[in-house]
């Protein structure tokens, strides 16, 4: 028999949870159990480059990311994911937006 167990989230991640579970028709535990248990998250041709550390997975651009993410721990400099996806779905249209200046968050 499976003990059920409580765990705190705040409520925007619980309401993503509720929504995300629904939207695949599965309970919140069931999305929790899936998301943390299956290796196999990636499509497969994004599996093989990330065993074969390539791409995204490559050694220097691993790197890149650990220099940028000290440089946001250092400086707390950043941009809101809100105004880069923004401005990503701009692109390509008649109100393309300019790139979102990183500044203190």
């Amino acid at each position: 028999m499976n003990a059920k167990v409580k765990i705190e989230v705040d409520a925007q991640t619980a309401d993503l949870l509720k929504a995300r579970a629904s939207a695949r028709g599965m309970s919140i535990g069931d999305l929790v159990a899936d998301l943390v248990g299956d290796n196999n998250l990636l499509p497969p041709e994004l599996d093989a480059m990330r065993r074969a550390g390539e791409g995204p997975w490559a050694p220097e651009v691993l790197a890149e990311d650990q220099l940028r993410l000290e440089e946001f721990n250092r400086t707390g400099e950043g941009v809101p994911w809100d105004e880069v996806k923004a401005w990503m779905q701009s692109w390509g249209t008649p109100g393309e937006l300019p790139q979102p200046k990183s500044r203190k968050l």
